[in-house]
């Protein structure tokens, strides 16, 4: 039996976004300006140190969101400079006009993520029930090229089932190179995505938020 979302229980608030009409997600330039990036990455190389590793060698059953998706990574809470971004009250407004009018920030804090060795990624899947709305932020990238690091976005694929989609990984894939201080905003838990594994040399660390819409 195939588990999906049904589309009957994506309220019509969310169908009719700007950002479900933009195919569930988009990047934006400059949210973070230059400045609030550099700080925002040297707080994340601060933390770095008490940052705990994320290794799964198998995803988990689970097919609509959520689970335990492979991956390996490196992660840890974020900080007072990510937190005044996150809790700015001009982008709690923007976020709103895009998804939901009473989108809310879920969490104590935001976490930061650090792909540091080749081959760290994240597999398919669906965020948790808390993070309907993820807002990432690249704050470093050290290759900017190919495929690796690359974000793999299934919007046309949003009803399916993950199993289905990773067997068939190369139908309706969208994927995205997220610019260092760029941002990308996207229906986490309804549109299917993983991050492709890093190249050797390749470092990755970004900033990222959650928040609930449904």
């Amino acid at each position: 039996m195939e588990h999906t979302i049904r589309q009957e229980l994506i309220p019509a608030v969310i169908t009719e976004s700007d950002l479900m009409k933009r195919g569930g997600f988009d990047v934006f330039e400059g949210l973070i300006g230059p400045d609030t990036r550099a700080q925002m990455l040297s707080e994340a190389l601060a933390l770095l140190p008490h940052a705990t590793g994320c290794e799964v060698n198998k995803s988990d059953d689970e097919e609509v969101r959520g689970g335990a998706p492979r991956r390996r990574f490196t992660s840890g809470r974020g900080g007072p400079l990510q937190q005044s971004f996150n809790t700015a009250p001009w982008l709690l407004a923007f976020l709103r006009s895009l998804t939901n009018p009473a989108l809310i920030y879920t969490g104590e804090i935001g976490t930061y993520s650090y792909y540091l060795r080749a081959g760290d990624y994240l597999e398919l899947h669906r965020d948790i029930v808390t993070c309907d709305v993820a807002v990432i932020t690249c704050l470093y990238d050290s290759l900017m090229d190919e495929d690796n690091g690359r974000l793999c976005l299934y919007p046309g694929r949003c009803l399916e089932p993950l199993s289905k989609i990773r067997a068939t990984s190369q139908q309706g894939v969208e994927k995205v190179r997220l610019g260092i201080g760029q941002t990308i905003v996207m229906y986490g838990g309804i549109i299917p995505h993983a991050l492709l594994p890093l190249a050797e040399g390749q470092t990755r660390i970004v900033s990222v938020l959650c928040f609930k819409a449904l």
